[in-house]
C-alpha cells in the first residue's frame, strides 16, 4: 500500500510543504507540481558539539541499485553544479523559494552562516582576550585567518569584523 502524502498548503505565489515533526518549507508554487509527489521530512543535523547546525527538508530516495540516498529539496529545486552547495541566503533551511537560494563553495557557505550559540560577546567575529584583557576581533577570509585587531569596547571591535566581512566575504557577508 503506498504511503500518503503529506499535503502542499498555497498562499498567493509561495506553497508550504507539510514535513515531518509539525515542520514546513516554502517553496514557489512553481516547484509544487515536482515537489508533491515526493513525502518530505524535516532533518535536523547536529555539529560534533551536539548542537543544531540547521533544518532542511529532505526525503529518501532509492537508488537504480537498490541503495537508498538522502535528496535534500533546495539541491533538487536548484540543481546545483555537483561541486557546488545550495546557499539559503537569508539562513532559514526551509525557505526553499529560488528567490533565497544560490550556488555556493563550500567557503562561501560558511562565510554566510550564522553566529553559534555558544558566542559569549554577541557579535560574529568578537571574543574576549585573557591575556590582553580586550576584546579581540578576528575573520577567516579565503581560507586565511586573519586578527584585525584588539579593542577596549567589544562594539569596536564588532564594527572591525563587520567591515572586513563586507569586504572579503560580499554578498555572502553575514553579521548576525
Amino acid at each position: 500500500m503506498p504511503r500518503k502524502i503529506r499535503p502542499i498548503r498555497v498562499r498567493g505565489d509561495v506553497a508550504f510543504v507539510s514535513l515531518t515533526q509539525g515542520r514546513e518549507a516554502a517553496i514557489d508554487v512553481c516547484d509544487a507540481p515536482y515537489v508533491e509527489r515526493f513525502n518530505w521530512y524535516a532533518w535536523i543535523p547536529k555539529r560534533k558539539d551536539g548542537s543544531v547546525a540547521g533544518i532542511y527538508a529532505g526525503r529518501n530516495a532509492i537508488l537504480e541499485d537498490g541503495s537508498k540516498r538522502q535528496v535534500l529539496m533546495h539541491r533538487e529545486i536548484l540543481m546545483p553544479s555537483p561541486s557546488l552547495l545550495v546557499d539559503h541566503k537569508d539562513g532559514n533551511g526551509l525557505n526553499n523559494r529560488r528567490d533565497n537560494l544560490r550556488e555556493a563553495t563550500p567557503t562561501q557557505n560558511a562565510q554566510n552562516s550564522k553566529m553559534r550559540r555558544s558566542n559569549s560577546s554577541g557579535f560574529k567575529g568578537v571574543c574576549w582576550d585573557k591575556v590582553s584583557e580586550s576584546w579581540k576581533a578576528y575573520i577567516t577570509i579565503d581560507g586565511k585567518g586573519m586578527h584585525l585587531g584588539l579593542f577596549t569596547r567589544k562594539v569596536d571591535a564588532a564594527k572591525a569584523y563587520a567591515d572586513a566581512s563586507i569586504l572579503g566575504h560580499g554578498e555572502f557577508s553575514r553579521l548576525e
